[in-house]
């Protein structure tokens, strides 16, 4: 279908030499992360459900995410390059939404919608910068993305639109600048087992807490799992210590659909 379908036997050699010998555990207390990387606050500011436990940042892989289900199906103008995209930064469950004991699953199908089912929030007014800058990482999917991304995960909240975009492409440019987001562009076309890049991303963040960065993947025609997203489980007063492993927090849910081994798709050349 999309993607070129041999397997490089390789590919686990190829990321050990890139990011070190992945066989060893992840450093308990030395991070791999650039020196060049700006620690500056990300912090949000978040007027109104402040109470909830935490943020799931979802990064894209875009060929896999845009050969996915309908939905998420990417148009014509969708940029080739970077391969490592912006889906959101989602708060968990507010406190009042747990107390009224509304569901986990229809939070996370509905979003503030359901404070206000019969209202739909406003398009945020946003500069010309930041416009281009969500342009060139997010999907271009058929409605936009960054629209939905408002509406569905900070309108609520009452954050403001700038601030919580500038913030989420903040935190998917200090991925971007590690050795296992280049291990994971280079190994593009390739399989590659899940416990691999685990400890890829460990050797850069030090040691995490369970299930604090999950893995979607969608499916080819053909059957063969393909990555399409990361999610990182994130402390809600933490987020200017991302990619430190003191900004994750451990997910009570698993919400990891990939196999132990799947592809790291390429772009279709066809």
């Amino acid at each position: 279908m999309f993607f070129a379908s041999h397997r490089f036997f390789l590919a686990i050699t190829g990321l050990a030499l890139l990011s070190g010998c992945v066989a060893q555990p992840a450093q308990q207390n030395a991070p791999n992360i650039p020196h060049a990387l700006p620690i500056q606050s990300t912090e949000l500011s978040v007027p109104k459900h402040g109470d909830f436990g935490h943020y799931t940042f979802a990064l894209t892989w875009q060929p896999g995410f845009c050969s996915g289900p309908n939905d998420k199906s990417c148009t014509d103008s969708q940029p080739l390059t970077p391969l490592i995209g912006l889906h959101g930064l989602w708060a968990s469950r507010p406190s009042d939404l747990i107390q009224a004991k509304l569901p986990v699953t229809t939070w996370w199908q509905k979003g503030c919608s359901v404070y206000n089912a019969s209202t739909t929030a406003a398009t945020p007014q946003l500069d010309t910068n930041l416009s281009a800058t969500l342009a060139s990482i997010m999907p271009h999917t058929r409605t936009p993305l960054w629209v939905h991304e408002y509406q569905k995960h900070a309108s609520c909240f009452g954050m403001q639109a700038t601030q919580f975009f500038t913030t989420a492409a903040t935190l998917r440019n200090r991925f971007v600048a590690l050795p296992s987001a280049q291990a994971l562009i280079n190994s593009a076309g390739h399989e590659i087992e899940k416990t691999t890049l685990n400890q890829l991303i460990e050797r850069d963040t030090g040691t995490l807490p369970e299930r604090a960065v999950q893995f979607q993947c969608n499916k080819t025609a053909q059957g063969q799992r393909i990555l399409s997203q990361i999610w990182f489980t994130l402390k809600t007063d933490s987020l200017s210590k991302f990619p430190r492993a003191e900004a994750f927090i451990k997910n009570a849910h698993e919400q990891d659909n990939c196999p132990a081994r799947f592809l790291i798709p390429q772009w279709s050349t066809q």
